[in-house]
């Protein structure tokens, strides 16, 4: 008799989604991400620039890209641009500081654009939002 597959939702569990973060290092990164580091069912992974961030983008499958508020304009849409390349469907969110301008090429990219200060669990929820809305594809 054929084994049947678990259901979805308990596929899901065991596997933890990689999540892609560019921060370099010695930034605040640690306390920015450490609810999503701690959850269950997500695996992050950190580059310390865009170069970093491609070398991962080419080695292994990610779920989602995000971009810390220190990576400057210019070197987030040259990672985007990585990201086409090598992972097209992958979807990105970028934290900037509240007065931070960001190309309008982002916006009619679907990259979703965080404002820092960050509410408490705001990075979690928009984590769940995206990889949500992404899975329905699937």
């Amino acid at each position: 008799m054929p084994r049947e597959k678990p259901p979805r939702a308990a596929r899901d569990a065991t596997v933890a989604r990689s999540l892609l973060v560019v921060a370099p290092g010695g930034t605040d990164r640690e306390a920015l991400f450490s609810e999503l580091a701690a959850r269950a069912g997500y695996l992050l992974r950190y580059a310390g620039s865009v170069g970093d961030a491609s070398r991962a983008l080419a080695g292994a499958p990610v779920a989602l890209l995000i971009a810390a508020p220190e990576i400057p304009a210019a070197e987030v849409t040259q990672l985007l641009a990585s990201k086409d390349r090598l992972q097209p469907g992958v979807p990105v969110l970028v934290i900037r500081n509240r007065q931070a301008d960001e190309p309008d090429a982002w916006a009619r990219g679907g990259v979703g654009v965080l404002r820092c200060p960050l509410l408490p669990e705001a990075l979690s929820r928009s984590v769940d939002v995206v990889l949500g809305l992404a899975g329905r594809g699937n």
